[in-house]
């Protein structure tokens, strides 16, 4: 292919319309091997970036996959493109997204559904354009992957959606009193369950790091560590409370402050394995040892939880679970099939950081 000297659209672009054109030709059968992205670089004398971005948006839309080790395939139902097409509107496809993609792709490509991707760089006027240039473009479908403030979630979520007209699923998170089904991810229970493993070990005396309470993530996480204290009778101290991040000098001293008293807690719950990560650092250079001096535990089983100096112990959130029933859950609705919310969870994954139980005399 020889590209245009005076490209009126992006290089990638015409690399991935390339493709396309040879699929629905029969170029490439369904199902079919794409030549090495080396082969394609060469082929239509672009970069290896240029490739990937092009491969990366074909995948958005159904028409391509990766095989780990393998290659680049053609979807199955690619010739001739799907039925219908959905638009997911999220932040930023970060770590937790990825196996929630995957799945998603996986169930919406049975479903000969097409996927398309809108980003919002956690900005909600960003997240309204793309719902609009969505339905512009004559979406069958929206998924939103709820975040902001708890307190306005219910009146800026209904508020978004009044004039939408193709139905709608909400992820993530659940909105109270919203209009539209959710699957979500029960981050409460969550912390419910980090809590009570370290309540059966034997602590008492636990503190807490998170972010921003105010934020759907945060207020949902901190309420299921602090309900959880509190209906086992254990008082919690607001000094021993975190909820910023970690990174500044000055949430750096209130840890090491927490954990220099006299009656210092025996254990931390953090909101993810990021905050764990750094609070395990910080008490190294006080000299406290983890988990004979101070147990962690983390939120999200983060690729990198088992390779820390002492390996965390963490939640696992089913996250491909939720890419299966989000896609079974849309395709219900596009169907005129009714749809119930879906709350997950996920299971606790036990390693080094919490220890087995803690002496009942130092308590």
């Amino acid at each position: 292919m020889k590209t245009p000297g005076n490209r009126s659209k992006p290089l990638y672009q015409y690399v991935a319309d390339d493709i396309v054109a040879k699929i629905e030709g029969g170029f490439w059968q369904p199902g079919s091997k794409l030549p090495s992205e080396r082969a394609l670089c060469d082929q239509y004398s672009v970069s290896q970036i240029t490739v990937r971005r092009a491969l990366r948006e074909l995948t958005h839309l159904g028409r391509v996959y990766s095989h780990h080790g393998l290659g680049w395939f053609v979807n199955r139902e690619a010739q001739g493109g799907a039925t219908q097409e959905v638009t997911l509107i999220l932040s930023d496809l970060d770590w937790a997204a990825r196996p929630v993609l995957r799945a998603l792709i996986e169930g919406l490509d049975a479903g000969r559904t097409a996927l398309r991707l809108a980003f919002t760089d956690w900005n909600p006027q960003s997240e309204a354009q793309a719902l609009q240039q969505a339905i512009g473009r004559g979406t069958d479908g929206i998924m939103l992957v709820v975040t902001g403030e708890e307190r306005t979630l219910t009146a800026r979520y209904n508020e978004l959606l009044q004039d939408v007209s193709v139905p709608a699923l909400l992820l993530w998170h659940e909105v109270k009193d919203a209009n539209y089904p959710s699957v979500a991810i029960d981050e409460g229970l969550c912390m419910q369950t980090m809590t009570r493993h370290l309540l059966d070990l034997g602590h008492q005396r636990i503190a807490y790091a998170g972010s921003n309470p105010a934020l759907v993530e945060g207020q949902r996480r901190y309420w299921g560590f602090a309900t959880t204290l509190w209906e086992h009778g254990i008082d919690l101290p607001l000094s021993w409370v975190l909820a910023t991040e970690l990174n500044s000098e000055a949430e750096t001293r209130r840890l090491q402050q927490i954990f220099q008293g006299p009656e210092r807690p025996t254990a931390l719950v953090c909101a993810s394995d990021d905050y764990a990560a750094k609070a395990m650092a910080i008490l190294h250079r006080l000299e406290l040892r983890c988990p004979e001096d101070v147990a962690v535990v983390g939120l999200g089983d983060r690729d990198f939880a088992p390779l820390l100096p002492v390996p965390l112990t963490t939640f696992r959130y089913d996250l491909a679970k939720m890419g299966a029933a989000a896609a079974a859950m849309i395709l219900d609705l596009l169907a005129g099939r009714p749809v119930k919310d879906m709350r997950l969870s996920g299971q606790v994954i036990t390693r080094q950081s919490c220890g087995t139980s803690y002496p009942r005399a130092l308590r």
